[in-house]
């Protein structure tokens, strides 16, 4: 589908925090006829990715239904530990409440959270420690809530199919000052070490950071509405993930693709075309009951 250009009312791109010197950004895509503000974090395992990574077609489709979309920055692992990602994230919906959303055109400062495979956790994490009234519901595609489960503590059987990046190749790819930008050319070498090694979390932080970072059962019975996604055969992240997540929150829409994939939704499909008019549709639906 072409959608029409006046879809696009306004693009801003702000600073809305810093990591000592490294400024931290949002973009913003104000919807022409703005019903809702969305607040995305990408994925990249914490390692590599960056800020505008949701494919133009599904933007333009977002945009055409009334949602302003947030696009934040966040610093990457392992320059900086997660407990201080969480932290930047936790000020970018802070900044949000406060100010950001007045550059929505919404009218309001409420808000729905979206996140893909590590910003899904990102996500999860800010609905489970902030509590927000604002916040209406959460959007997870492929996404975890734990970050010590057996997948990620052994080598990956799909990772190690690939010819290997030892542990000291990867850590030379470390930069000495902290970035929010990692590409897929320089970056994601490290993630596939991470993962062939089973060595992740060592570059996320010591353990008792990321035990800290556990989100108590109780915690789940106050969510907002949840729309989750994720493939049965996912090689990355276990969709046993999702599957657990879902069966703890009050209200979860699932839909599980019967695929082998990742991110089946890393260029435009049919199949991911269908998910992102069923996701707009749920969340249309929700901030209406809201």
């Amino acid at each position: 589908m072409v959608y029409p250009k006046n879809a696009f009312a306004q693009t801003e791109k702000i600073q809305f925090d810093t990591y000592g010197t490294l400024p931290l950004e949002v973009t913003i895509l104000k919807a022409a006829q703005p019903r809702i503000s969305l607040l995305y974090f990408h994925g990249g395992g914490f390692l590599y990715g960056q800020r505008e990574d949701l494919p133009q077609d599904y933007v333009h489709q977002l945009l055409a239904a009334g949602v302003s979309l947030y696009l934040f920055d966040y610093p990457l692992a392992p320059e900086v530990a997660l407990h201080d990602i969480y932290l930047h994230a936790k000020k970018a919906v802070e900044w949000f409440l406060a100010e950001g959303w007045q550059f929505s055109g919404v009218g309001t400062n409420e808000y729905v959270l979206f996140g893909r495979s590590a910003g899904g956790f990102l996500a999860t994490l800010l609905t489970a420690s902030t509590k927000h009234s604002e916040q209406k519901g959460l959007i997870r595609f492929y996404g975890y809530q734990e970050l010590f489960c057996k997948e990620f503590l052994q080598p990956a059987r799909f990772y190690t199919q690939f010819p290997k990046v030892p542990p000291l190749a990867a850590e030379a790819m470390i930069e000495s000052q902290p970035i929010t930008h990692g590409t897929l050319e320089k970056r994601f070498p490290l993630y596939l070490s991470a993962r062939q090694y089973g060595n992740w979390q060592r570059y996320l932080g010591n353990r008792e950071q990321l035990a800290a970072l556990a989100i108590p059962a109780a915690a789940y019975q106050d969510f907002p509405p949840c729309f989750v996604v994720h493939c049965k055969k996912d090689p990355d992240v276990p969709f046993s993930a999702s599957e657990a997540f879902a069966a703890q929150v009050p209200h979860a829409k699932t839909l599980w693709l019967d695929l082998d994939q990742h991110d089946f939704d890393r260029t435009p499909n049919a199949i991911a075309d269908e998910f992102y008019r069923e996701m707009i549709s749920w969340l249309l639906l929700t901030i209406e009951k809201n």
